[in-house]
């Protein structure tokens, strides 16, 4: 009897039919953004295997209801909307695809790094409008500036391949990269006040989790330069919105390039989106057709690893890996 896969939400369908060849695949409801524990329940609670995002949330509750329940793999970074004691503690193995969208990702962080310092959606607009550039319509160039990278995981280094060409400086912030990776890249490895207070751009690549979650607060955006430009690409919850509003709309600093927000789907009464300094996009960075493709696949070659009975390469609980091998 084949097993059965839930796919909960599709994101490349050609590369998740690759598990045709080990399970019966059945594909989640497309408008559902399963924050209801109970629907998702219905949805998964007779698969041998899941292949998620980061709709739904999957807690104890969900995860053991789910009795057959081999694996759960996600697409893309790592799962912050699996509770992961939880599934070790029932035997689950929780995958992710590590840098198959860092490429994505960072392209984007530099279109908005090049948009906002071009002063595209100010003057796009005003064209529109029948306005000409003026005076107060200066633009800035990337070349020679200080970007301030935080978080030097996959996307932030990757970020430093496409910077190089336009002759910036690079810091870094991130207290766990070791400094044979920052050597490798040629960066120059602070701490975080310094980088907030040299850098002309700074662009946030770090996970989100309690200790990352607000870290550019008030008293951080008060010590950047005026001159200067935020972005994020990374998670939504890293920067206090209230805030940055304040800073923006105050001109504390230039501007900001966002693709995610503390509250998904945004809302289109987002004070933010009022200002004329602020560049959004619907966090999209890594939503590209390649990424996606590359996302899709490395889930399925999990799930089909796992259901094979093989271990699988990206574990985000590597205490179950561990457990196993003892078991065997």
């Amino acid at each position: 009897m084949l097993d059965n896969i839930v796919v909960v939400e599709s994101v490349e369908f050609e590369s998740h039919m690759l598990m045709e060849s080990v399970g019966k695949i059945r594909f989640g409801n497309a408008s559902s953004t399963y924050t209801n524990e109970d629907e998702l329940i219905k949805l998964i609670e007779d698969a041998d295997a899941i292949v998620i995002t980061s709709r739904g949330k999957f807690s104890k509750r969900v995860i053991s209801a789910a009795s057959k329940l081999k694996i759960i793999a996600k697409c893309g970074a790592l799962p912050n909307n699996v509770d992961i004691n939880a599934a070790t503690d029932l035997g689950i193995p929780v995958t992710w695809t590590p840098g198959s969208n860092a490429g994505s990702v960072a392209e984007h962080a530099v279109t908005l790094m090049l948009s906002i310092l071009k002063l595209v959606p100010k003057t796009m607009d005003g064209l529109k409008k029948g306005r000409w550039h003026t005076e107060q319509d200066k633009a800035n160039e990337l070349m020679g500036k200080t970007v301030g990278i935080v978080g030097f995981g996959q996307a932030g280094s990757y970020l430093t391949k496409f910077l190089k060409p336009y002759d910036v400086e690079m810091l870094v912030f991130d207290p766990y990269v070791s400094q044979e990776k920052i050597d490798l890249y040629g960066v120059k490895k602070v701490d975080l006040k310094t980088l907030l207070s040299n850098s002309d751009i700074v662009t946030l690549h770090c996970h989100m989790c309690e200790e990352t979650h607000h870290l550019i607060n008030k008293e951080r955006l008060a010590v950047m330069k005026k001159s200067a430009f935020l972005v994020n690409t990374a998670r939504g919850g890293l920067i206090d919105e209230d805030a940055l509003y304040e800073a923006l709309s105050n001109k504390w600093i230039a501007g900001a390039g966002l693709d995610v927000f503390e509250v998904e789907p945004a809302s289109k009464d987002n004070p933010l989106f009022n200002l004329d300094n602020i560049l959004i996009t619907p966090h999209m960075a890594g939503w590209t057709k390649e990424a996606l493709v590359r996302e899709a696949r490395g889930a399925s070659e999990e799930v089909i690893r796992v259901l094979t009975g093989e271990l699988p390469k990206n574990l985000v609980n590597p205490g179950f890996a561990i457990s196993n091998k003892n078991n065997n």
